[in-house]
């Protein structure tokens, strides 16, 4: 059961439980369906603060992965739905990566000299990222997961773009919808090359009008793509991929039910990216700590069960995983870090080339200049795994 302010009761809501106990209230009972907001207007007519409501079995264990039964949760979740890397691919998926990024920063930098936007190149862009996806839904994912330091406004949208058609497979769509999302995150920002770059890039705190400023790159997105001739469906994203669950975000202070898909999509994938990336003005966080952050934010800024599809795709792994490292070396998870779930210890045992070396252990979690990060899960069957790897890992999780 999760505790809420009696404020924050939704109709619909199964209350199991009051902040305080039978005697110290006038009501009967103290389990009960939220059914209408009389019933909210009678809790605090009596003074009640908060109430522990039933949690639905996404929202258990998405609250699973942030304390010690991570591990079993992410077990299951992977068991049930193996994301796994096909090494054939990586090569592959890291040169359309590139090329993609090339030709997006083509397509905005056309929109910043004022001229007409390419719907071809975006539409063949998306096709491959929706091609790849489809195949897999984790190469392409993996590689955007590796930040870099410049051209962020490139990389974003080509990221968001990324997660979004990930999300979208994830959630059931077909191809064609893949695609029209995975088009939809590239053109989502274009309004920012018609926000001046002084404002777009200033290292320091906006001012108020700057701020302003800046927030009018959605409406400019969406008006400048609307007047090319760009289809509604396909602007979604653009314009609600600030507007927030509570109706606290812009440009139209739109709520939840308000919003579409895309909408919601758009805003789970670009608050992930926007927080995991260095900027002029600050640095990005490491994914568990923005999925920490974006858990508080499930409810009040974004949408708990997209929230949910995304924490669960975005590369939590289970000890005996086998991964692909950003350097091409595979190793084995040998140890969960739970309070960085995204961070464990893995067993580095065979060389970007295939061949086997000698083993060595990598903490995800330490800071340094050799920092690795993980691309990925591979999928086992055909590669040879030293016996004293797992030796080793049975050893690791019988510590204390």
């Amino acid at each position: 059961m999760r505790k809420v302010s009696v404020g924050d009761l939704k109709v619909g809501d199964k209350v199991v439980k009051l902040d305080r106990n039978w005697l110290e209230t006038d009501l009967l009972v103290h389990k009960f369906v939220i059914k209408d907001n009389s019933i909210i207007d009678k809790l605090k007519k009596h003074g009640i603060g908060h109430v522990f409501i039933e949690m639905t079995a996404e929202e258990e264990a998405i609250q699973d992965l942030f304390t010690d039964k991570a591990e079993l949760v992410i077990a299951e979740h992977l068991s049930r739905a193996p994301n796994y890397i096909n090494l054939d691919e990586v090569k592959n998926g890291k040169v359309i990566y590139s090329e993609s990024v090339k030709v997006l920063k083509t397509l905005l930098d056309d929109v910043k000299a004022g001229k007409m936007f390419s719907h071809s190149a975006a539409k063949n862009v998306a096709s491959n990222i929706a091609e790849v996806t489809v195949r897999n839904k984790g190469v392409l994912s993996s590689i955007a997961k590796l930040k870099h330091h410049d051209d962020y406004t490139f990389l974003h949208s080509m990221n968001v773009s990324i997660f979004a058609s990930c999300l979208a497979s994830h959630l059931g769509m077909n191809k064609k919808e893949i695609e029209r999302i995975a088009q939809a995150g590239l053109m989502h920002d274009v309004g920012k090359m018609l926000v001046p770059d002084d404002v777009l890039n200033k290292p320091g705190r906006l001012t108020e009008q700057e701020f302003s400023l800046m927030k009018s790159h959605v409406i400019r997105g969406y008006d400048f793509l609307k007047g090319q001739g760009v289809d509604e469906s396909m602007l979604r994203m653009t314009i609600e991929h600030h507007e927030r669950f509570d109706g606290s975000g812009y440009p139209n202070g739109l709520k939840d039910e308000q919003l579409s898909i895309e909408g919601k999509i758009g805003a789970v994938v670009d608050i992930y990216d926007a927080i995991t990336s260095d900027r002029c003005y600050h640095k990005g966080m490491e994914p568990s700590s923005a999925l920490r952050l974006m858990l508080k934010w499930t409810d009040s800024h974004i949408n708990r069960k997209i929230f949910d599809f995304f924490v669960m795709n975005v590369g939590i792994y289970p000890v005996g995983s086998l991964v692909l490292m950003d350097n091409n070396e595979l190793g084995v998870v040998t140890k969960i870090n739970h309070s960085r779930p995204t961070e464990p210890i893995v067993m580095i045992f065979c060389d970007k080339t295939g061949r086997q070396k000698p083993v060595y252990l990598c903490d995800m979690s330490k800071a340094g200049i050799n920092k690795r990060r993980i691309l990925g899960p591979v999928n086992p069957q055909g590669i040879d795994i030293p016996q004293e790897v797992y030796l080793f890992i049975e050893k690791l999780n019988e510590l204390k």
